[in-house]
């Protein structure tokens, strides 16, 4: 028994050997490739000179990888393995995700842009959209703001809709999601963004907007694998709108007095005559609303693996980020479980997913709050609940001071629990055909709790100043569930070289949610902040708005054709017959086609004498049509306004009766908005597909818009009723480029350029009305709706500014006699000066040439808008040896932007500029004199706030260092990557607001900056581990 048990030791023991080799590629040595041993944590990586030694055992399987090579496998026979890989010329194969299945690149017909896995983590951000920028042509990223947790605004190819949402429908392995699904970057494995028609067709009305599809992390067989990704980082805020000091301040609010009442300048702007309690402070609130050297951390941790059939993936993130603007922050907390599994004919997949959010959102307006405060005016200290003021009663700045106390103490936390899951079930009837069963399910709990603290003021002579209905507790609470239903049949054969594949679908879905608030004011104190903490009556009540309080249904029916010919002649169609809850029984329902083509050139016999330089070519062309109902679940319903006040009674006996007007009448006949869009494009691959250049060029119309149409007062609905109609249509035609190039070796790189160019048009509306001022665009508050400054109007952008045009300022008497003539004699020396439009036709051509003699809003002009000419992402990332180096650059040219944090803080008298305005002292200057808030000179609506909003933006900068395998794998660990980074360090702009990437959160507000949460800079510490 010994002398067994000695033998099979020693057989055992002459297997163990020292396996050594070279790996090369045309003759040249790979370093840097990974050589591990299949199945186990064994594994080292070559020398410069492609050398390797690795302790392993006869029969065991070694794999070879290195970026830019085809992985290979080779069972040990020996003590000597040489090793030759082969460039990866099989890019054109990867699979892509599209609508109901997938497919490889190589067979595409349609406009699709993809985004792997390491791009997404090395955006070292959570959120979503800011990761996608920049990344794939055609997809308009901008940040509403810089606010913890604040989403990007994604619009792909255009805006979709001028009434209606006009975001993406996000879909997360095969189930659609209202909006973006808050998934961590390491949960996500692909983002598939389907860009054309004929692409999202397959969606319906969901996929009016364009479709993102996110394919989450699976594991694989296998031993269990860990990844950890932690990085720990600080936040500050690199930019501010210039204050003056109190000095300065005291000198500016003299000029504005000694404007209004044309006294002569003199000495009466000093502190002492303008009121001693005046000297003591110099306070900028700036200072202490912005919190520098905010953290931001981020911790996430995955487990995979599997065997016989069965895989699982789970990973959690925590995510954690302090506001630079105090009393702001978000933290959010993912866990998502993945299971597949395969037995026979089933193949059966799970997904669970749970999310829990906490936003506290900074007060409204904190910013502007803080430019308006008098620098002469105490500073504050949150820590109190009773301050005295050190002026009259009658003072202005006391109100100021009181606001402000309560917003350093005011909190608006937000808490959204999400859970969601799906199942999907895939049965093999035969070789040929398929069913899938697949459900889901996902579930938003929302709270929000506002609690505004009372703050008890007393002015100079210690009367109580306080005003208690600004304090008091606001809570929102809501719910909202999505089901979704597909079942689905797939049937795929070839006949000889010709490859057919059939899909068939059933799809339903059903959205309910429920929305309602409860607000009383004037709290008793401090310590009780609740609702029954709070003196006033309730207001109580329930919203209408996006998504609140309804119930809808959609059902869809679908059918897609997809068949080549060896691969090289392709052909793709599709239907689908939509319904949805939210039209009359009338429109209901509607069917939308599509169809697309490709031709692979590079497979035909002509193109093999020049393969080897230009190794693919594939041309494409689509045309689709598809429906939207994406506008307000009550737009066909009439509105009625409360509170509408009415004289009653005989003369000299008038009393004022509170009662109602229809503001809004319904319309029981909107049917679809409805997108028709046409789609040209190539994809180039050069030196076997190591530079690839991809174009597209198209065209989306959109027919029966959604618009608001003015009704005449005489229908009994005041000067301001409406009706929404089907009447408007609107054009969206661009190019897209894209080009890519990878190199291999002991310096490995690779770079990607994007290229987007869109042109929106609104070309039709019906009726006299062919311009609509859009409500909330102001720039600064305004009276009545006289400040508005966003349009819809026919032939220009959705969204377009219009404007009053400025020609400088009035600074000789022969200037002002001049424009005295046009304003009736309202004019002054340092006065902007207004441009009196031509509206006359004076010769009879049909071509005004000529101005009225009057300035009116027909004197405004199209000044431009928010919208971006083009775009430009620039990517690049190389390793050498251990360490690698990303940046990500995003360029956007051509938007404007209102700046109305300047405009702001012109009319509060508070911006340094007004130290350089026109006086009789300073008669050369450019910038207007200050004559109040009300002024001309200050009021929103001219092109003085116009800025030019192109900028180019580094958007993430890594270098990092990964310890050598040979160390880590006798510790059991196979990868310890150390990183810096930092997140937009640098922006090269002429604007000079805090940040040209602004009030992107909707139409109306496109490009208004008006004194949005700032984009932060950020630098991070990072460390990946894989166990």
């Amino acid at each position: 028994m010994t002398l067994l048990f000695a033998m099979i030791f020693g057989f055992t023991r002459a297997q163990t050997i020292t396996v050594k080799g070279i790996v090369s590629n045309n003759g040249q040595p790979l370093p840097l490739v990974n050589v591990v041993e299949k199945g186990s944590t064994k594994g080292v990586v070559t020398d410069f000179d492609g050398n390797y030694e690795i302790l392993t055992e006869i029969g065991r399987v070694l794999e070879f990888t290195s970026l830019g090579f085809t992985t290979k496998r080779i069972k040990v026979a020996s003590k000597s393995l040489n090793v030759v890989l082969e460039e990866d010329v099989t890019s054109l194969d990867e699979v892509v995700v599209v609508g109901y299945g997938t497919q490889k690149k190589k067979e595409l017909t349609g406009a699709v842009g993809s985004i792997k896995n390491e791009a997404l983590v090395l955006s070292a951000t959570a959120d979503l959209g800011t990761a996608m920028q920049g990344q794939i042509a055609g997809v308009n990223v901008t940040a509403s703001d810089g606010s913890p947790g604040g989403e990007s605004n994604i619009v792909i190819r255009g805006i979709s809709s001028i009434l209606g949402n006009t975001t993406p429908l996000y879909v997360v392995d095969g189930i659609p999601f209202n909006g973006d699904p808050k998934l961590s970057m390491n949960e996500i494995e692909t983002i598939d963004v389907l860009k054309d028609a004929a692409s999202a067709a397959i969606y319906g009305t969901r996929g009016a907007g364009g479709v993102i599809l996110i394919t989450t992390k699976k594991g694989k067989e296998g031993v269990m694998k860990m990844n950890v990704d932690s990085y720990f980082g600080l936040q500050n805020i690199t930019s501010g709108v210039p204050l003056l000091e109190t000095e300065d301040f005291l000198y500016v609010r003299h000029l504005r007095s000694a404007a209004l009442t044309g006294t002569t300048f003199g000495n009466t702007w000093t502190p002492i005559v303008q009121g001693p309690h005046q000297l003591t402070n110099n306070t900028n609130l700036t200072d202490i609303i912005e919190n520098d050297l905010a953290s931001i951390q981020n911790h996430s941790i995955g487990i995979s693996g599997g065997k016989e059939g069965l895989t699982y993936s789970v990973n959690a993130t925590l995510f954690d980020q302090e506001g630079t603007i105090i009393n702001s922050g978000y933290s959010r907390f993912n866990v998502r479980a993945n299971t597949q599994y395969k037995k026979g004919k089933w193949n059966v997949s799970t997904g669970i997913g749970f999310g829990v959010e906490q936003k506290q959102s900074a007060p409204w307006q904190f910013l502007l709050d803080a430019y308006r405060y008098s620098p002469y005016s105490q500073m504050i200290d949150p820590t109190v609940e009773t301050v005295q003021y050190p002026g009259p009663s009658t003072d202005n700045d006391a109100e100021f001071l009181s606001n402000n106390l309560r917003k350093f103490k005011q909190s608006d936390n937000n808490k959204t629990d999400k859970f969601n899951a799906n199942i999907t079930a895939n049965y093999e009837i035969n070789k040929y055909l398929t069913y899938t069963l697949r459900a889901g399910l996902s579930y938003n709990n929302n709270d929000r709790i506002v609690i505004n603290p009372l703050f008890r003021t007393f002015n100079q002579d210690g009367e109580e100043i306080t005003q208690r209905q600004r304090s008091g507790v606001r809570n929102e609470s809501g719910r909202s569930q999505r089901s979704t239903l597909e079942n689905i049949i797939n049937y795929k054969r070839s006949f000889g070289a010709h490859n057919v594949q059939v899909t068939a679908a059933y799809s339903a879905e059903q959205y309910e949610n429920s929305w309602f608030f409860a607000e009383k004011k004037d709290l008793v104190n401090n310590d009780v902040t609740v609702l029954n903490g709070a003196l006033n009556d309730p207001l109580v009540g329930s919203g209408t708005g996006w998504n609140q309080n309804v119930n809808r249904n959609t059902l869809g029916i679908l059918a897609r054709l997809q068949y080549n010919y060896k691969g090289k002649y392709l052909f793709s169609a599709s239907a689908r017959r939509d319904g949805s809850s939210k039209f009359s029984d009338k429109y209901r329902y509607n069917i939308f086609p599509s169809y697309s083509i490709g031709w692979n050139v590079s497979d035909e016999d002509f193109w093999k004498p020049i393969k080897q330089t230009v190794s693919s070519l594939k041309l494409r062309a689509s045309h689709g049509t598809v429906g939207s109902d994406n506008f307000l679940d009550y737009s066909n319903s009439a509105v009625i306004n409360l509170r509408k006040d009415y004289i009653f009674g005989a003369e000299g006996d008038d009393r004022l009766i509170q009662g109602a007007i229809q503001k809004e009448f319904a319309n029981k006949n909107i049917k679809w908005e409805t997108s028709i869009s046409d789609n040209l494009g190539f994809d180039l691959g050069f030196f076997r597909n190591k530079l690839n250049l991809s174009a597209d060029f198209y065209k989306t119309s959109k027919e029966d818009l959604l618009l608001g149409v003015l009704l005449p007062p005489s229908v009994g609905t005041g000067t301001d009723g409406t009706v929404v109609l089907n009447v408007g249509n609107m054009v969206n035609k661009g190019m897209e480029w894209t080009l890519n190039y990878k190199h291999a070796g002991t310096f490995s790189w690779n770079a990607g350029l994007t290229y987007t160019k869109n042109i929106n048009e609104v070309t039709k509306m019906s009726g006299s009305n062919k311009i609509q001022y859009l409500n909330n665009s102001e720039v600064v508050q305004g009276i009545n709706n006289e400040d508005l400054v966003t349009v819809i109007a026919e032939g220009y952008e959705a969204g377009a500014f219009f404007l009053y045009e400025t020609d400088g300022i009035i600074k000789t008497q022969e200037e002002l006699d001049e424009y005295n003539l046009l304003v009736g004699g309202t004019g002054n020396l340092g006065d902007l000066r207004y441009v009196d439009q031509p509206t006359v036709d004076s010769n009879g051509d049909g071509i005004a040439d000529v101005g009225n003699g009057t300035l009116g809003v027909e004197d405004r002009k199209y000044a431009g808008s928010g919208t971006p000419e083009f775009e430009m992402g620039l990517n690049f990332g190389a390793q050498y040896k251990n360490f690698d180096f990303s940046m990500q650059w995003y360029a956007s040219f051509g938007a404007e932007v209102m700046n109305g944090s300047r405009a702001f803080s012109y009319k509060t008298g508070t911006h340094q500029d007004l130290l350089y305005q026109w006086s009789p002292q300073n008669p050369t200057s450019n910038y207007p004199t200050n004559r109040g808030a009300a002024h001309a000179n200050y009021r929103g609506y001219t092109d003085f706030w116009l800025e030019d909003a192109s900028f180019a933006r580094l958007r993430n900068i890594a270098l990092g260092y990964s310890l050598p395998k040979s160390v880590l794998t006798r510790n059991g660990i196979s990868k310890i990557r150390l990183y810096i980074s930092a997140q937009n360090p640098l922006t090269i702009t002429k604007y000079t607001g805090f940040d040209p990437e602004v009030g992107n959160n909707s139409l109306a507000t496109r490009g208004l900056d008006r004194g949005n949460y700032p984009i932060s800079s950020s630098f991070r510490l990072g460390i990946q581990l894989a166990f």
